[in-house]
């Protein structure tokens, strides 16, 4: 047998030296990857934190901004355990990522519990000793799910820490968007009078308009008056061939059957009937992710897409709210086309225009739409809540199936016509809306390098 040189031998060693170890401190973090988890784990936080909006009867700004930061909470927690993932410090307004070590080798499902362990109590801000114990308790389950996996007590330490500072940074940014300040304010809003016969009245006496300042609030990429806008509405007009009219009646003349009874309930998210339009959407995400077996990296992208989404589309519709501070249809037709007429479902207390519900269904739908197709669902998100009709009740709500989302965000946008809460303008602009904010975000957010 002929025996190997000493070169040879020298050179075999050292391009041997030079291979990269598999585990090498370089890649030390993607020893485990965020695509390998199951989705369960972000879903159950999910479905715990829509419970205690419910609860909590947050009114929707307050909701939508809950969940922006749950969803920028679930991508930070995991996106260093994706394959070129990439954080969106810098890429959010005033978000900057704390400092990250690529030589340590975390458990991502761990590194996600941490952060939401962290981050929830500080964006729900009355959590009920009830909820808190909800929490702990999902926490120590999903801990020892994956401590099954035989982590060692280094990887443990390590992602527990590297998560809680994941949440303590965001929790920092909740702290200063401007939200504290707003609590004890109370502005003076404009009066309704002859000169401004458009203006918002209260539907119930001692009624307080929701959230006046709410366009104060730090939004998270969205630039305050600079994009997305609607129009300016029509003039106010009580001629029967006018807009304002012609729409009035269009409301007025909606036949109080089930059926519409039914589709307008199934959309009605008022505080503490479900965790507001922005939840909802979060709901019928997490139907289709448990039913499509997602993984940890796909779901997280996903709610964080649809947090930012819906917290700035509820910013924008706030914003607009109050600049045209138009009346609901209620007081419109009651004044002008039928004194005796009832909606469908109670008046919500803020002004029209834009239909917040409109402009959330359209901007999620878009962002479930690209990551998921535009396939059929069912939606449970109402099931087994009361209805009360003419003919009787309470009869219990059914779950209803699409045979598309973008046909469900089709009937969410106008349903408050069905219910009478919202003339079609509102909600045709809310939709445009809503689109434009849902491409904001589709072009200008990075998730992979």
């Amino acid at each position: 047998m002929r025996k190997v040189g000493t070169p040879f031998l020298f050179l075999l060693l050292l391009v041997w030296a030079c291979q990269p170890e598999k585990n090498s401190s370089a890649s030390a973090h993607l020893t485990y990857q965020a695509q390998r988890y199951e989705g369960r784990f972000l879903n159950e936080w999910i479905a715990l934190t829509l419970s205690a909006i419910q609860e909590q009867k947050l009114s929707p700004p307050e909701a939508a901004r809950v969940l922006g930061y749950v969803g920028l909470t679930a991508w930070e927690a995991i996106c260093r355990g994706t394959p070129n993932g990439q954080s969106l410090s810098g890429q959010i307004r005033d978000y900057e990522a704390p400092p990250f070590d690529p030589n340590k080798v975390y458990d991502w499902g761990l590194v996600l519990c941490s952060a939401m362990r962290s981050v929830l109590p500080e964006v729900l801000e009355n959590m009920t000793n009830n909820q808190r114990s909800a929490l702990e308790l999902l926490f120590a389950a999903q801990e020892d799910t994956l401590a099954q996996s035989g982590i060692s007590e280094r990887i443990r330490q390590d992602s527990r820490f590297w998560g809680g500072r994941i949440g303590a940074t965001i929790a920092a940014r909740a702290r200063r968007d401007g939200r504290s300040a707003l609590r004890h304010i109370t502005p003076a809003l404009p009066q309704r009078n002859a000169e401004h016969p458009q203006y918002w009245l209260p539907t119930l006496p001692d009624q307080r308009a929701v959230e006046p300042l709410w366009s104060q609030v730090n939004t998270f990429i969205w630039e305050p008056g600079i994009f997305c806008l609607p129009p300016a509405p029509p003039p106010y007009s009580t001629v029967k061939s006018s807009e304002w009219y012609l729409q009035a009646q269009e409301v007025a003349d909606v036949p109080k059957t089930t059926a519409n009874r039914i589709i307008a309930f199934h959309w009605e998210d008022g505080p503490g009937r479900s965790s507001t339009p922005a939840g909802h959407w979060f709901n019928i995400a997490r139907q289709l992710l448990e039913r499509s077996s997602s993984n940890l990296a796909d779901c997280a992208r996903l709610y964080c897409m649809l947090g930012l989404g819906a917290a700035d589309v509820s910013s924008l519709c706030w914003l607009v709210k109050y600049q045209y501070f138009l009346l609901r249809p209620i007081t419109y037709i009651r004044e002008n086309v039928d004194p005796n007429w009832q909606p469908l479902i109670f008046t919500p207390a803020h002004p029209e225009y834009l239909s917040e519900g409109a402009a959330i269904a359209a901007a999620c739908s878009e962002l479930l739409i690209r990551q998921l197709g535009d396939s059929g669902l069912v939606d449970r998100t109402h099931l087994g809540s009361l209805l009360f009709t003419p003919e009787g009740g309470p009869f219990v709500l059914p779950e209803r199936t699409f045979g598309s989302v973008r046909q469900a965000a089709q009937e969410a946008a106008f349903a408050p016509v069905l219910g009478g809460i919202h003339f079609r303008r509102s909600c045709e602009e809310g939709q445009r809306s809503g689109r434009c904010i849902a491409e904001q975000l589709l072009q200008h957010l990075q998730f992979v390098r």
